[in-house]
């Protein structure tokens, strides 16, 4: 997939990182980690399981610690951020974590609310309106927004999560295995959606994911993390194309075959 409205060499980098590296006591989990995430593409981040993806987002996040190297988000080093420009910095991604991480004892409006009221300063009227847009922008129905929920569908809990990263009109997004635990037709439906809001709300999106299909169909770029770093960033084509032994197992094995198979029956 090509980006869009230019040419990859003179688009903005919104994420770089460079010699990220990151340990648990004596376990090394990422080493000297580099890749960029460009204004306006969907990047694709894939690796084997466990093998530091999730950590490499939360770190990302600031969730964890970095044992050296940088992370520059939005055009700030965020190893050396005051107080001030943490907020801003915050107030511009927005994250949508692993099965939803919805709070269970909020309904569906309260929790696309949460950003809102720990960044903003609205009226309760307002945030209403706010959020029932969110939640008719990812295709849910406003008779979904006083639902708890343990009320929604696996599905519904994914596009509700989706809801709440867009809450502050974000620059950048973040999903973490947003197709999980979803049936294929539900999987590409969250996709084509996706690929909606970055072109609605010109996002920037950062998707950490398993799926193939997502990858072939959504992605303008893919990062592969293996050896605790990223050993390829690059399009589909790229991927086809390397004799990287795990690579090749994953974008030519035996699935991918059955995948492309599949297409071609279509």
């Amino acid at each position: 997939m090509a980006l869009p409205n230019s040419t990859e060499s003179k688009r903005e980098v919104v994420l770089s990182v460079r010699d990220l590296s990151v340990a648990f006591g004596e376990t090394v989990v990422l080493d000297h980690v580099s890749f960029d995430v460009l204004r306006g593409e969907i990047l694709g981040f894939v690796g084997a399981t466990g093998g530091g993806k999730s950590v490499l987002l939360r770190t990302v996040l600031g969730l964890h610690r970095k044992t050296s190297g940088t992370i520059r988000l939005l055009g700030y080093d965020t190893g050396r951020l005051t107080d001030e420009e943490r907020m801003s910095i915050d107030m511009r991604f927005g994250v949508l974590f692993q099965q939803g991480a919805l709070f269970s004892s909020l309904t569906l409006l309260e929790n696309i609310q949460v950003p809102m009221r720990e960044y903003l300063d609205l009226p309760q009227r307002l945030m209403d309106e706010l959020a029932l847009l969110k939640i008719s922008l990812v295709g849910l129905s406003p008779d979904d927004a006083g639902k708890f929920p343990s009320e929604l569908s696996g599905g519904m809990i994914k596009r509700a999560a989706l809801a709440r990263a867009l809450s502050i009109d974000p620059d950048i997004v973040f999903l973490d295995e947003p197709t999980s635990g979803l049936d294929p037709i539900a999987a590409a439906e969250f996709d084509e959606l996706v690929a909606k809001l970055r072109e609605t709300m010109g996002l920037t999106v950062y998707m950490v994911t398993h799926d193939l299909d997502s990858l072939f169909s959504v992605c303008d770029r893919v990062a592969v993390l293996g050896n605790k770093r990223v050993i390829l960033e690059g399009t589909i084509e790229d991927m086809l194309h390397s004799e990287e032994p795990w690579i090749k197992a994953y974008f030519r094995g035996k699935r991918a075959r059955q995948l492309d198979l599949a297409a071609r029956r279509v």
